[in-house]
């Protein structure tokens, strides 16, 4: 006989878990799934807590991004198999193929998955017609999660391998905002190479910002070196652009061209990376960037109340910045 709840309720579970895994590696743009996005949110903040409280040890962290990936897909995989069981639990119609003697709870856990995996052995079977094609579906389901998640956590690697490869090579213009500029002072003027460069990297920015809103669990994957760190790298180079067309003086500044793509893009990047995800606190700006090796190296400077004016502008943006830097379990450093 049929048990319409445990029908019910089972059907729902596994409706829960396809909108998530749905959401999370099919739609591009709205980040991840409801559960994967509470799940992947409440562990961070909980892993951020004790990673401070021990003073900010980074093996901790740097081993978050894999082992939250792995309970994501443990959960859809636990969830579907759940939801299945309830399924066929309450359909009433799971018994052994050779004595048709009916199912027990244990039985039909078996039972369903086997099916959602499509290793059927067929040891036990849907008696009826209906729940039949029924098994079918749940093995068509299966194999397409299993797909899925697989697919779901290449490309995750991939993307993470990117951007670590973006940030170390955004740590190699400087070793900060000032180091940045400064790099590319040649003694009379901003080297051609240098404003090169600064044309090439909104590409390369504009790829980090995209993968963040196609694979919001990016943000969990945490390098042990801050050198590799995209939060770290991207809000330093907001820094020296800011430096670059506020504080260096008008008439040795490096095209506007080459500059404004640059903040653009970050402006993308900002956007994408808080994409549907909360913040466990609000961060006030940092101050800003100092000027004094731009002196020492004998930079032009501008009018300084302008650069005050600049700075105070870009404070809320700034301070979005910092979030990324610390939420990612970083110190803001200049």
């Amino acid at each position: 006989m049929t048990d319409v709840l445990l029908v019910v309720g089972g059907a729902l579970a596994v409706v829960l878990v396809v909108w998530d895994v749905t959401a999370t590696t099919l739609t591009l743009g709205e980040g991840a799934g409801p559960l994967t996005r509470r799940l992947l949110a409440a562990a961070w903040r909980l892993l951020l807590r004790v990673h401070r409280r021990r003073g900010g040890r980074p093996r901790l962290l740097s081993s978050a991004g894999p082992l939250l990936m792995g309970v994501t897909v443990f959960l859809w995989v636990a969830l579907f198999w759940a939801g299945w069981s309830l399924v066929f639990l309450g359909s009433g119609s799971v018994a052994e193929a050779r004595t048709g003697r009916p199912g027990s709870v244990a039985d039909v856990v078996y039972f369903a998955g086997y099916a959602v995996s499509t290793l059927g052995v067929g040891d036990f079977v849907a008696t009826e017609p209906a729940w039949r094609v029924m098994t079918s579906l749940a093995s068509f389901s299966g194999l397409a999660l299993v797909t899925l998640s697989i697919t779901y956590l290449f490309s995750v690697m991939s993307a993470v391998v990117g951007r670590r490869a973006t940030a170390t090579q955004l740590h190699g213009l400087g070793d900060s905002a000032q180091g940045i500029v400064v790099g590319g002072w040649d003694g009379d003027r901003f080297d051609p190479a240098f404003t090169q460069q600064l044309l090439q990297l909104p590409a390369q920015l504009a790829a980090v910002a995209e993968q963040h809103l196609a694979y919001p669990v990016l943000h969990y994957f945490r390098s042990e070196r801050a050198t590799a760190s995209a939060p770290v790298a991207i809000a330093r180079l907001d820094d020296a652009m800011l430096l670059l067309g506020k504080a260096v003086a008008a008439d040795v500044r490096p095209p506007a061209a080459a500059v404004l793509p640059v903040r653009r893009v970050i402006d993308r990047y900002v956007a994408t990376a808080t994409h549907g995800r909360e913040s466990p606190h609000d961060a006030e700006p940092p101050p800003g960037p100092g000027l004094d090796r731009l002196a020492d190296a004998g930079i032009p400077l501008g009018d300084r109340e302008e650069w005050r004016r600049a700075v105070d502008a870009a404070a809320p943006r700034r301070a979005r910045l910092r979030r990324l830097v610390e939420d990612a379990g970083w110190e803001w450093r200049e």
